[in-house]
């Protein structure tokens, strides 16, 4: 691996101690780490949301620090590091090693990578994945060699399972290809063949339990993608501009450290000059851009809003980009004030999101799931001397009981058999369900799919405590579903 100077390496320290302690300030996970642990546990090849690596991981780095939240942020913070490093080893064939140093910098200015990375999910996972695909690809296309195809398949398989939108990266690889008039020439490369078919290998077991499970990820899919509210021709002109405008809001820390740099030095020439082709131009162009744009045209051609979160891997080479297409005099000693500027950049983001852990009363914040979990076991225990195996409840809640019930309690999320692939109608028929709903509709759903086998909701107040003793209160409704309990009113 090409040299890395002490002060980056105190960075990229700096970012993963103060993103893995931080953090710690939360009294409950979020919502996404909570959830793709339970992935883990009980989805092998598939989930209704996404493929199945992010459940994988987590479980299993979950259940390696013996069940502990605290560690779930350390995890997330090694694939931003992994990330950032590969961002600097893609960012170094094309730039000086200095030069190189300051691309990767810049990431932290974008809150991809810091203020969104306590909540582990598929898209932090990206962040670290995206930029190791890019440079094998990049290494298999310039230098041809076994090892690297070999290991761009592998991480092309990985990404599949991880999250489909790596489908942007390489619909953005193929556009390079083709604009670089090396279609052919790859086409008749046999080592391409060897890692598409790793990838396809590796993603072949996720394509069976799709097809199984009638390919309800992608349901989910289109409802996220449904997410707004204008209707008329102009939603195909907003949605895509409001997904772009947020990827420019998100690295304006980055774009502002670089404008400034820019222009302080602008005009001097480089102590090592760029390694400046028209194919490299070609591949930078083509990943830095065309995959935020891919999504952008996606909004344009359907109407449909975009979560402007989608974007969360697409910066991965912006920095690279600015330092190539618009160089600055990149000495030790402009680096070096240049990463103490990011350093500033990690310390603020930090302390604001620090800020928010202490002050906010959010119940994804301050919810005490351990107690909350107590709390719905007991009134369970009161109402059968049953023992209570599933819940029914959202997301959150039903999440809350599977990690933290004082056993093992499956969850069946909004009560609905496609979004619980551990689903087993009999065993759930036989020993019923604790039911939680966050308000009366959600409970009124539950009526309506199950009838009379549902109970009449019972109310509980949850409370939720920031660190200076600000409380707020959210009433929650629960009951019980007993379909035994409609068969021997039948039977009188």
């Amino acid at each position: 691996m090409p040299k890395i100077t002490k002060k980056f390496i105190c960075l990229l320290l700096f970012g993963f101690v103060l993103w893995s302690v931080v953090p710690m300030l939360r009294q409950s996970l979020s919502m996404d780490t909570q959830e793709a642990i339970v992935w883990g546990k009980y989805c092998l090849w598939g989930t209704t949301k996404h493929p199945p690596f992010s459940g994988w991981i987590s479980y299993f780095w979950y259940e390696l620090f013996g069940q502990s939240d605290k560690a779930m942020y350390a995890l997330s913070q090694i694939f931003v590091i992994l990330g950032i490093v590969y961002i600097y080893r893609l960012a170094r064939c094309f730039l000086s090693q200095i030069a190189a140093v300051a691309a990767a910098a810049l990431q932290f200015g974008i809150i991809y990578y810091g203020f969104s990375t306590p909540e582990f999910n598929v898209n932090v996972i990206s962040v670290g994945l995206w930029p190791m695909c890019a440079f094998y690809f990049w290494r298999g296309y310039t230098q041809n060699r076994w090892r690297d195809w070999l290991l761009f398949g592998v991480l092309t398989g990985l990404n599949m399972l991880n999250k489909y939108s790596v489908a942007m990266l390489l619909i953005s690889l193929g556009i390079f290809v083709i604009s670089d008039r090396s279609l052919i020439k790859l086409i008749k490369n046999i080592k391409i063949y060897f890692a598409a078919a790793i990838a396809i290998l590796l993603l072949s077991p996720h394509l069976y339990w799709l097809w199984q499970n009638d390919f309800e990820s992608f349901n989910y899919i289109s409802s996220r993608s449904h997410g707004g509210n204008i209707t008329s021709l102009w939603g195909h002109l907003i949605y895509p501009l409001k997904f772009l405008m947020a990827q420019i809001l998100f690295a304006a820390p980055a774009l502002l450290t670089y404008g400034y740099f820019y222009h302080k030095n602008k005009g001097l020439e480089s102590e090592d000059e760029s390694k400046n082709n028209i194919t490299s131009t070609r591949f930078i162009f083509c990943t830095a851009l065309i995959p935020a744009l891919i999504f952008a045209l996606v909004c344009l051609i359907s109407g449909h809003a975009a979560k402007s979160m989608w974007g969360f891997p697409c910066l991965f080479m912006w920095g690279t980009a600015l330092c190539y297409f618009a160089p600055f005099k990149t000495d030790d000693k402009i680096v070096n004030k240049l990463q103490n500027v990011m350093f500033v950049w990690v310390a603020l983001f930090a302390f604001a999101y620090g800020t928010q852990c202490v002050l906010t009363t959010s119940m994804r914040y301050q919810t005490e799931v351990r107690q909350v979990a107590q709390s719905f076991e007991q009134k369970w225990a009161e109402h059968t001397a049953k023992p209570l195996e599933y819940v029914g409840a959202d997301v959150w809640f039903g999440d809350i009981m599977a990690l933290y019930a004082s056993h093992e309690i499956k969850p069946m999320i909004w009560m609905k058999p496609q979004n619980n692939p551990w689903f087993n109608r009999e065993d759930f028929e036989n020993k019923g369900a604790l039911l939680i709903a966050a308000d009366d509709w959600e409970y009124e759903q539950y009526q309506k799919m199950y009838g009379a086998a549902v109970s009449a909701p019972q109310k509980m107040t949850l409370a939720f405590k920031n660190y200076f003793g600000k409380t707020k209160e959210k009433e929650v409704l629960y009951g019980f579903y007993e379909p035994w309990e409609v068969a021997n009113a039948e039977e009188k």
